[in-house]
């Protein structure tokens, strides 16, 4: 597992702020404890958890809500949903949330850290994307938590939200030469599997597989640390 940083400049903030992104956990406990080392070495504001907890393929699903409890223990947690969850309903957003994380369900939250504003919103997968409207409507710094990177370009990329967080692609289970072959609902070569795209999305390779055939390789899982920064912050 591998820690992957970025840095986000922006107008919108006067202070820098630190956050992590967990992704594509799929119920796999051989994970959690180098991800949670991870996010406990950086002392992050927020830990943003993009979707896919359980695995839907083998019905597992038993280390999801102690996921969340070991999150909680490190920062305020919020949660969007993955596609597992969606077709594997066996936890609702209440059994979410009694660990103290929120849930975000087509919907979204205002937040403030060291007198910066943040709204904070979460898609659910497959549904209409008509709650962005009113989302969109602050000076705030816009982050959305969004499952599914392929939506990006047809339904957020023109949005006016500052910060996009995907997951789901597993960096295209295979890399080659810095480029996934295959993922869900992109097809072969995608191009939303990894990394920092147009300055506003961010894709993480996720921490593990699902119970599906297609390993991993050259494409190590993933923490991403994730700074926003005053648009005149100097680079170290």
């Amino acid at each position: 597992m591998i820690k992957t940083e970025y840095t986000v400049k922006s107008t919108k903030v006067k202070s820098p702020h630190t956050f992590a992104m967990l992704s594509d956990f799929h119920n796999r406990k051989k994970n959690m404890a180098p991800a949670f080392d991870i996010v406990k070495s950086e002392n992050v504001e927020v830990i943003f958890v993009v979707g896919d907890l359980v695995d839907r393929h083998k019905k597992i699903y038993d280390l999801a809500i102690p996921f969340l409890e070991g999150c909680m223990k490190l920062a305020p947690t919020y949660m969007s949903l993955g596609n597992h969850e969606i077709k594997f309903p066996v936890l609702t957003k209440e059994d979410f949330e009694k660990t103290g994380a929120v849930v975000l369900q087509n919907d979204f939250v205002d937040l403030g850290f060291m007198g910066d504003a943040f709204r904070l919103g979460g898609q659910i997968p497959y549904e209409n994307f008509d709650w962005v409207d009113d989302f969109e409507k602050t000076d705030s710094f816009k982050i959305c938590l969004s499952h599914h990177p392929e939506t990006y370009k047809h339904e957020l990329k023109t949005r006016n939200i500052d910060l996009i967080l995907s997951g789901h692609a597993h960096g295209g289970q295979i890399r080659v030469l810095g480029h996934g072959v295959l993922a869900p609902n992109q097809g072969l070569f995608p191009k939303y599997t990894y990394g920092f795209h147009d300055n506003k999305l961010i894709v993480g390779t996720g921490l593990s597989n699902t119970g599906g055939i297609v390993p991993r390789w050259g494409n190590p899982t993933e923490v991403l640390i994730i700074k926003v920064v005053p648009e005149n912050c100097v680079d170290n």
